[in-house]
Formats: structure tokens, sequence, C-alpha cells
């Protein structure tokens, strides 16, 4: 299983060519709590509509969207500081999205953010 990151839904809702193949393969689209707050936070942060907004919303709520639970809060917390000891460290939103994937048993992100998620032992990372 792969889970689909915050630059992935972001090209999603801009109708990108390059989604199109993975909508359409039939593989679960998965994706967590934390990407749907990076992109309607960026959407209210560009002051788009309220009807974009639940547009986006509504194309999020087509997937399976991974709620942040304890084991992924842990899981997180412990990517978070074992990089800050490497001095590698990355956005607490990125540690979420992987701790939320690695606790739920997904090590497979599709992104374009190549640079961070590499960095995190037991994730491979897929672009498109």
């Amino acid at each position: 299983m792969e889970l689909l990151d915050t630059t992935f839904l972001i090209d999603v809702l801009k109708g990108k060519k390059e989604t199109v193949a993975l909508l359409k393969s039939g593989k679960p689209l998965i994706t967590t709590q934390i990407c749907m707050y990076e992109v309607i936070r960026g959407m209210l942060l560009r002051g788009e509509s309220p009807d974009k907004i639940l547009n986006a919303r509504d194309l999020i709520g087509d997937f399976r969207v991974i709620s942040l639970a304890d084991n992924s809060i842990i899981k997180a917390a412990e990517i978070s500081s074992d990089l800050t000891k490497k001095g590698k460290m990355i956005s607490d939103c990125d540690c979420l999205i992987a701790g939320m994937a690695l606790a739920n048993g997904i090590n497979k992100i599709v992104t374009r953010n190549v640079e961070h998620f590499n960095r995190i032992k037991g994730i491979e990372v897929e672009t498109y």
C-alpha cells in the first residue's frame, strides 16, 4: 500500500495529468488528516472560496483518510527525535504523515517532497 502525500492531493486539485494514472489504477487511495489539513490551510491562506474548499474536502473524502492516533503520534515523535539528533530535521507535519503511514503498515509515500521523506528510515518514496 502507498500513502498519497499533500503534494499529490494539491496536484489532483490542480488537474495535473501526472496524477490521473494513479487515481485510475484501482489501488486504494489513502491519505492522512495531516495532508487534508495542509491542503485546506494552503487554500485558506490563498483566499480560496468556500466552494473550492468544500470541493477539496469532498475529493479528499473519496480517499481513505487515516486519523491521528496514539501509535501514530509515538511513531512520529520517534522519527522527529531521530532526525533532530542527526541534524536532518523536517517539518512536524511530514513527521506526522510518515508516522501515520508506518503505524498503519504503509511504507511507501507518493510525493514530490522527496528530499524530506527520503530521510525517514522505513519509508520508500515514489514520485509521479
